[in-house]
Order: C-alpha cells, then structure tokens, then sequence
C-alpha cells in the first residue's frame, strides 16, 4: 500500500526537475572550458536599426583575450585587460574573478577612465566564445 503512496511522489520529483538545470555548468566547470587564448573573428552590427548580423574583422587587427582559471581576463601581452569584469556569466553560470596570482601593471590603463560595467556574459559552444559587455555590441572569439 505504501508503494503506491510513493509512486506519485516520485513521479512528481523526477519531472519537476528543468532540462536547463541539468544542462547548466558549475562555474569552475564554465571556467575551465574558457580558460586560454580567443581570437576575435566577427562584431555584431546593426544594434540600432534592429537587424543584426556579424561582420568580419580584418587580418591582423582582430583582438586577443586570455582567459585566466581564476577568471582574470588577459589581453594579448599577457597584462590584465583595462577595465575588466568582476563578475562572468558563462552559459548561465555566475562566476566571480577573484585574481589568485598577482597581476602585472598594465600601464596603458591609466589613460582609461572605467566607468561601469563589471559583468560580462559569455556563450561558449565547443570552439566558439560570444562576449556581451553590457548589453552593447557583441563579439565573437574562437580558439
């Protein structure tokens, strides 16, 4: 009799569990498959009119980012990026940067003035990172 009592309750565990949820990364999981040096290929054009697309960017002058495990963001000399994130967003996991090594001065930053954004989001699909800072243009990196 009480088998039957547990049936239902199983039944409403097992399908109240989201797919989204089992599909979500850990942050440390998200981190790591981040981790290392992207290349940026294509920007996102056309924000204000509404119709997006990506556009390519030239040999030569795209950007390099490095990610750190810890979550620092690197530009290409290996120096902290000017104005980074203190927060990431990998596919829906909230990670936050926390240097754990000490990070070389970057001396072109003090000519920057960071105002605001300390979160960035990133969708990251097997060799391909897209990079949101701030609601703006998006950015896409490959390995």
């Amino acid at each position: 009799m009480k088998a039957i009592l547990y049936i239902p309750i199983f039944l409403i565990v097992l399908f109240s569990c989201k797919k989204d949820d089992m599909d979500m990364l850990s942050a440390d999981d998200a981190m790591a498959s981040i981790t290392g040096p992207w290349r940026l290929i294509e920007v996102e054009k056309g924000l204000a009119t509404g119709q997006t697309s990506w556009a390519p960017v030239a040999a030569g002058k795209g950007d390099t980012l490095s990610f750190r495990s810890d979550g620092v963001v690197l530009d290409g000399e290996s120096k902290p990026i000017c104005c980074g994130p203190n927060t990431l967003i990998i596919n829906g996991a909230v990670m936050p940067v926390k240097p754990q090594q000490p990070l070389a001065p970057n001396p072109a930053c003090a000519l920057i003035n960071c105002v605001g954004c300390t979160t960035w989001e990133l969708q990251f699909v097997e060799n391909e990172l897209i990079v949101t800072i701030c609601n703006s243009q998006r950015m896409k990196y490959v390995r």
